[in-house]
């Protein structure tokens, strides 16, 4: 997978230059699942943002997903230049990445286009990703590696012809050297292995595989049951699978028709303008105080360390001090002084937020974060009475942003004793607004877990620890879910099972 999660780096204010400045324009096109930003004008805004719900559309056509309002919109950040996707991700060699705040998924790329048709272009990293982030908000299960990548890979490439369709299945031109010079990677040490450690040439010739094992299946109708019987297998966690057993002719078998697939002019799909339904969308410059904290904000959201955190909020201190009257510059500054460990100013600030506009969500959270600690060390009736008031306010603000709901349970969990449904039902949402976060993942496993459904809270863990990347997370999933498996088998031995908090829906 291509993610890159944000490190904060040391002088990074001075590196992004002028990307928060007020002399910087800013455009956000809003539609039904995106929030675009675009820095400097908004040309072509609007037409980027049709090609991302036309993409949005067709994951879910393919998929048959049927519910198009769950989950919060995407937020995607447009920037002038690759140097500044760079110096904010910490990484020189990417155009674009994907991550998770605890409020949102969002996506930072550079609005040029790409040099080559062999190179990665910024909206292919987008599709890839979003295909992923996609994957996990509906279909989250253990799926081998290669299926991951290979899904994504075959999405990462759609073509929007003037006629208003879009076409996808087309080949991968910037894998196509390592596939079809270097020969496909070997079927049995693609079904083996994860995509961790692969040098340059192997990386291309396994995702490029990746995408034509999942071509293959998409186009052979006749051979999709195979691959069908395999990932359900593998999902349910089916004991001591023998990939072998389920390809006609076993694997050496599949590579071998592999091969000669992609020895033949591959099939492309397309869906007709007719076949498209493509909402409003709103094209507006974006909010002056906003504008000029893009950077900065992103900066946050991507949870700088503790020696960068007090520069960070002093950075925002001043600008905001250019816009009084924003309530948006006063939260943000209330979260970047939380962060910095600034609990008072943190206060002073959120309730300045809320004072000017009574309806900040995000002011009376910042709020509710420094309330919270403080009912938890004086353990005063009062403070917990005040740090609720907090919490209920911000989430009737907004009822879909999760830092709300899961401080709610937070809230509870802090105070000790039995943890209400409520409680329990405040942290599902927030999951499942934001499932891609692993932050509400693990929340939500140890909640599931401390009721005693060890399996729910093992199947939870699936994507993390099927993830196709090494990691401590991954590495941590897979110890959890081994714990809690073999609780679950005693449990099953003991008797029925604990009743879950998740809902059966």
């Amino acid at each position: 997978m291509m993610r890159i999660w944000m490190k904060a780096l040391a002088g990074l204010a001075l590196a992004l230059g002028s990307m928060g400045t007020a002399q910087a324009a800013w455009w956000q096109a809003q539609t039904r699942h995106f929030t675009v930003y675009r820095e400097g004008s908004d040309d072509k805004l609007r037409d980027f943002a049709e090609r991302l719900e036309k993409f949005d559309f067709l994951l879910r056509a393919i998929t048959q997903v049927t519910d198009p309002e769950r989950g919060s919109p995407v937020k995607v950040y447009l920037l002038s230049s690759e140097d500044k996707v760079r110096a904010l991700a910490g990484n020189p060699n990417i155009g674009g990445f994907y991550t998770t705040s605890d409020r949102t998924a969002y996506a930072v790329l550079s609005r040029g286009a790409k040099t080559s048709q062999f190179d990665f272009g910024a909206e292919e990293i987008l599709f890839h990703e979003y295909t992923h982030h996609f994957m996990l908000h509906h279909f989250p299960a253990a799926y081998p590696a290669w299926y991951v990548e290979g899904f994504a890979e075959f999405f990462s490439v759609v073509k929007f012809p003037k006629d208003g369709s879009i076409e996808f299945g087309h080949v991968p031109l910037a894998r196509a050297p390592g596939l079809v010079l270097g020969s496909p990677y070997p079927v049995k040490n693609l079904f083996a292995r994860d995509a961790n450690g692969l040098s340059l040439r192997d990386g291309d010739r396994y995702y490029g595989t990746a995408w034509l094992l999942t071509h293959y299946y998409r186009y052979k109708a006749d051979r999709r049951e195979e691959i069908t019987r395999y990932l359900h297998d593998l999902a349910e966690g089916v004991k001591d699978m023998q990939p072998d057993s389920y390809f006609a002719g076993g694997l050496a078998g599949l590579e071998k028709d592999l091969k000669a697939y992609m020895r033949h002019s591959l099939s492309a799909s397309r869906l007709t303008p007719k076949e498209l339904t493509i909402g409003e969308i709103l094209v507006s410059p974006v909010d002056p105080a906003q504008a000029a904290l893009i950077g900065e904000e992103l900066e946050l959201m991507g949870d700088p360390g503790k020696e960068d955190a007090p520069k960070l909020a002093a950075s925002i201190r001043a600008i905001a001090a250019k816009y009084p009257a924003s309530p948006y510059a006063a939260a943000l500054l209330a979260e970047a002084e939380w962060t910095a460990g600034q609990a008072d100013a943190a206060l002073a600030d959120a309730d300045r937020a809320i004072a000017l506009d009574p309806q900040s969500a995000r002011g009376y959270a910042a709020r509710a974060r420094v309330l919270l600690e403080r009912a938890h060390d004086s353990d005063r009736a009062e403070d917990w009475k005040a740090a609720l008031t907090s919490i209920v306010r911000a989430n009737r603000a907004d009822t879909e942003d999760p830092v709300p709901l899961s401080l709610f349970y937070r809230y509870h969990a802090m105070r000790g004793g039995k943890m209400p449904d409520l409680g329990y039902d405040g942290l599902y949402k927030a999951f499942t607004l934001l499932p891609q976060s692993s932050d509400y993942r693990f929340a939500l496993v140890h909640a599931v877990a401390a009721r005693g459904d060890y399996k729910s809270a093992s199947i939870l863990l699936d994507p993390i620890a099927y993830s196709p990347h090494g990691s401590e997370m991954r590495d941590s999933a897979l110890r959890l879910k081994a714990e809690f498996d073999a609780q679950a088998a005693e449990r099953e031995k003991a008797g029925p099972a604990a009743e879950s908090p998740l809902p059966a829906s």
